[in-house]
């Protein structure tokens, strides 16, 4: 019994820790850092959704945006309307119906939301699954839209986190 609970509780921990996630970025040669950098110095504007065929929420592009905006206070960088315009262009969008999260737990599959962010003439990508009972496509939308704001950070330089 405290084998099939130790096992339950590693299994559950990598679950939980395969969630988070970070943008996945790459290096810019140095003098197009330096551009980016000067184009994000005045900030950038709210972030734009664009959905491509997924049908999403009003409620998840609210949670997200919510979050974007929120890291971006944190890290000092402006949401401005004359900021360098943000993007995330969905790619990848999946999520349960409530009950089912809520009954079936991790059997009833998981929320994800994967994308490509454009900003300031460069782009990265950014992606979030949630697999608990607890919190579902919310989550996963506030996760990815700080994983933007994070992002958008540390091609300005700012440390972030």
């Amino acid at each position: 019994m405290k084998v099939r609970a130790i096992t339950a509780s590693i299994i559950g921990t990598v679950l939980l820790a395969a969630c988070a996630g970070s943008p996945t970025m790459t290096q810019l040669p140095p003098e197009r850092g330096h551009e980016v950098t000067v184009a994000l110095a005045k900030g950038v504007s709210d972030l734009q959704i664009d959905p491509g065929s997924f049908e999403i929420s009003d409620e998840a592009k609210k949670e997200l945006l919510g979050a974007f905006r929120t890291e971006m206070t944190k890290i000092c960088i402006p949401v401005t309307p004359a900021g360098a315009p943000v993007t995330l262009r969905v790619s990848e969008f999946k999520t349960r119906p409530v009950a089912a999260r809520i009954l079936l737990g991790v059997l009833s599959g998981s929320d994800h939301i994967a994308g490509t962010v454009s900003v300031a003439g460069t782009g990265f990508d950014v992606a979030d699954t949630g697999i608990s009972v607890v919190g579902g496509l919310g989550v996963v939308a506030r996760n990815v839209g700080t994983q933007t704001a994070d992002g958008i950070g540390q091609l300005a330089g700012v440390t972030v986190k």
